[in-house]
């Protein structure tokens, strides 16, 4: 994806900057992110017959989504499908002999005593959500995949006591520990054009300085304050009420024309910086299940175990301190705060921090070389059951600080590939 204008006015404002971080000295520069999105198509790449590549657009318009627009509305679905989603697959295949069953929710997964293979999956089929009603299923094969992501996939497995002689089903759950700021830029820098993000600073994940602290990623947004505030919205509220900023400046409500320039002046010059913090697997970092909590349905829920290791703590100080040079460098106005009510708020050194998930979730399934100490082999397959394949970050064995889509994905293309040679 080019790089947006916000991107461009960094690199120019950042050229030259350099941060010591423990015994090395980092040059801060930015770098264009990989997306699983169309862009300009590379005229090298060419299909299994040679001919050029053709990005695949809207799922029913083929000629819309074969560039990103810049809707800046990319969450959860692309308006115009130029972000990948799960419907371009289904549609590609759609011939082929695939049913999909609405309303209907994997509960256990039944094991043939005797073989140790799976012999089906039941799932419960509910047309009212609004009601505990529902009809017992089960559906057979001869391989099966859990393809629910890190948390339920883990859940699943351990209502069926499945794939667990590890006993790691549900262990080292991770995510990145993500912790924002956000000011004003002295000019229009363009926010709330593109994608979330096309560029960010991946100087930090490695070094010497990590037998003091984790690693991380830094990412730059181009949606303004959209994630610590709830801006545009937020900021129409607060203008249209009055209110005070956080250096104290009181601001009279406005409406009409002053509220649009107020706002024009506003959101044009928001940004935000995300610094992904790695975290490394623990146990205790966990999915479990309790038969005291069920859903609607009577199926177990998950509950997570969660907590952030000094380790990873010791980042941000260092995180913070790095972000404020760079604000200094661009004369930008911060606006950060962290307050100890913050669901993620933690104390280092006497200075608070508030740190938020990413959404990263990985771990729970890890993948690994024995039976002993992790759930999955290199292929994607359980150890436990020979036509039993898990798919998703859960995975995964460690995060690092990169975003584990693209790694998953891979992950996936690798599982079916395996699965196809298994069939008989």
């Amino acid at each position: 994806i080019p790089q947006s204008y916000l991107d461009r006015k960094f690199e120019e404002g950042l050229s030259g900057l350099a941060v010591r971080v423990g015994d090395e000295e980092i040059n801060v520069k930015l770098e264009s992110s990989p997306q699983g999105r169309n862009s300009t198509p590379n005229p090298d790449y060419r299909d299994e017959d040679g001919n050029p590549f053709v990005p695949v657009g809207m799922v029913g318009d083929p000629n819309t989504g074969q560039r990103c627009e810049g809707n800046s509305a990319c969450t959860p679905i692309c308006p115009v499908q130029a972000k990948y989603n799960a419907l371009k697959t289904l549609n590609a295949i759609k011939k082929a002999k695939l049913e999909v069953r609405a309303q209907s929710v994997a509960s256990k997964i039944l094991i043939d005593s005797e073989t140790g293979r799976v012999s089906g999956i039941q799932y419960k089929h509910y047309d009212n959500p609004d009601t505990p009603q529902f009809t017992e299923k089960t559906v057979t094969g001869k391989v099966y995949v859990l393809a629910a992501h890190a948390i339920e996939n883990a859940k699943l497995l351990l209502a069926s006591n499945v794939a667990n002689s590890s006993n790691q089903v549900g262990r080292n759950l991770m995510d990145h520990l993500c912790m924002l700021t956000w000011g004003l830029m002295p000019e229009d820098i363009g926010a709330y054009r593109g994608p979330g993000s096309t560029s960010g600073i991946p100087w930090f994940r490695d070094g010497s300085f990590r037998k003091e602290h984790a690693s991380f990623r830094v990412e730059l947004g181009n949606w303004g304050w959209n994630w610590p505030t709830g801006a545009p919205n937020s900021d129409v509220f607060q203008n249209v009420a009055g209110y005070t900023d956080t250096r104290g400046v009181l601001h009279p409500p406005l409406f009409g024309k002053a509220l649009r320039h107020r706002l024009k002046d506003q959101l044009t010059r928001q940004f935000r910086i995300a610094w992904e913090i790695e975290q490394l697997p623990h146990p205790g970092n966990c999915i479990t299940i309790d038969p005291a909590y069920t859903d609607r349905l009577g199926n177990l829920k998950p509950i997570v175990s969660y907590h952030m290791s000094d380790y990873s703590r010791a980042a941000a100080p260092v995180s913070k301190r790095i972000n404020d040079a760079i604000f200094d460098r661009l004369g930008v106005v911060q606006y950060t705060q962290y307050h100890s009510t913050d669901t993620g708020y933690f104390e280092y050194d006497g200075e608070g921090y508030t740190v938020n998930g990413a959404g990263h979730v990985v771990g729970t399934h890890r993948m690994g070389t024995s039976a002993q100490e992790s759930v999955v082999d290199r292929n994607q397959r359980t150890w436990d059951h020979e036509n039993l394949y898990l798919v998703g970050c859960g995975n995964m064995p460690t995060l690092g600080t990169s975003n584990p889509t693209l790694t998953a994905s891979a992950l996936a293309i690798w599982a079916g590939d395996n699965i196809l040679q298994d069939l008989p």
